[in-house]
């Protein structure tokens, strides 16, 4: 067991999913995810250049169920797919952020629908990026080279927004992901500003996430932010290959800088296939790639357990929070 303590919390580095794959199982240049029912896993990849745009549908227990999406510019298609969220109904909501706009498809990947259109007037789109759901079941979009968030119905209405261009409280400098917490709280990536700032669902800033005057919770480059049931807050650094670990109060924790000593179940079949491989694997050192990779987004489940995304490495790697530190083996 991989374990990891810090102030009171103890997280337990469980397995890894995903690999390479050009198309069909595997991923490429993956952006986001989410978690949907029945254990299934939708991930976005960007690819590259024109290959590899798409969808993949997962299980947590490694079965590939297939994809969606292609390159392209008409209905379905991406040219630079960036973010995914899922309404109540695991119905996918996916956006394109050279495309602006926001594409809908239902559980099984069929085409619904799209909306948005490009420029910087309200209601407009300028590299749409990170997406979530509200309380009351709107869309929340970040509108990245326009500094801003806006709001919007599930048809594309526009509802309203907060922010603007700079380095100030409230301010984004190109913003990424973000997460809505149960309070209705909004958490957003502040890219290039280096922190992740939260604000109330009016858009009134209510704290910040950043380094302590002594540099300690510095972040390079934050892509994705999740908070647990107990309102920890966790970073993707994508600039540092760490994932950085808040309290609530913005008060640093720790850093998780992945634990991946195991193959995924899909790269150890391929590598077992390859003698060649298995023998090179033999003469270097693998440490570098238990790493993190620039991880690029984190949710976290209903029990806390928290699944962190790798661009670079093409998968996902899944810790677990304890609860109960008394019950922790490593306690006994």
């Amino acid at each position: 067991m991989l374990t990891t303590v810090a102030a009171g919390r103890v997280f337990d580095y469980s397995y890894c999913l995903g690999m390479y794959g050009m198309s069909g199982q595997g991923f490429w240049t993956p952006q986001d995810m989410a978690l949907g029912s029945n254990g299934i896993v939708y991930v976005i990849n960007r690819g590259a250049e024109e290959l590899g745009q798409r969808i993949s549908r997962v299980t947590l227990d490694h079965q590939f169920l297939g994809q969606f999406g292609a390159f392209g510019r008409g209905d379905g298609q991406f040219v630079w797919p960036r973010a995914i969220a899922l309404d109540g109904d695991d119905n996918v909501f996916a956006t394109d952020d050279f495309l602006n706009r926001v594409s809908i498809f239902d559980p099984d990947g069929a085409f619904v629908s799209s909306w948005g259109v490009a420029g910087s007037g309200e209601g407009q789109l300028n590299g749409a990026a990170g997406i979530a759901f509200d309380g009351d079941g709107n869309v929340v979009v970040v509108d990245s080279m326009n500094h801003r968030v806006q709001r919007f119905t599930r048809d594309g209405e526009y509802l309203g927004g907060f922010g603007s261009h700079g380095s100030g409280d409230g301010e984004f400098d190109m913003p990424w992901g973000l997460t809505i917490g149960s309070d209705d709280a909004i958490y957003v990536a502040d890219w290039r500003n280096n922190r992740v700032q939260k604000f109330d669902g009016d858009g009134n800033l209510l704290l910040k996430f950043e380094a302590s005057i002594s540099g300690v919770g510095a972040l390079e480059g934050p892509t994705g932010v999740a908070v647990d049931s107990e309102g920890d807050v966790y970073v993707t650094d994508w600039g540092a290959h760490l994932l950085q670990v808040y309290a609530s109060d913005g008060r640093f924790i720790t850093s998780l800088v992945g634990d991946a000593q195991q193959p995924s179940p899909w790269t150890q079949t391929y590598i077992d296939a390859n003698p060649d491989i298995v023998k090179a694997r033999r003469r270097v050192d693998l440490t570098p790639e238990w790493r993190f990779r620039r991880p690029v987004a984190v949710k976290v489940d209903e029990n806390d357990s928290i699944y962190v995304l790798e661009a670079a490495r093409h998968r996902l790697q899944v810790y677990d929070k304890v609860k109960d530190y008394e019950e922790h083996p490593l306690n006994l």
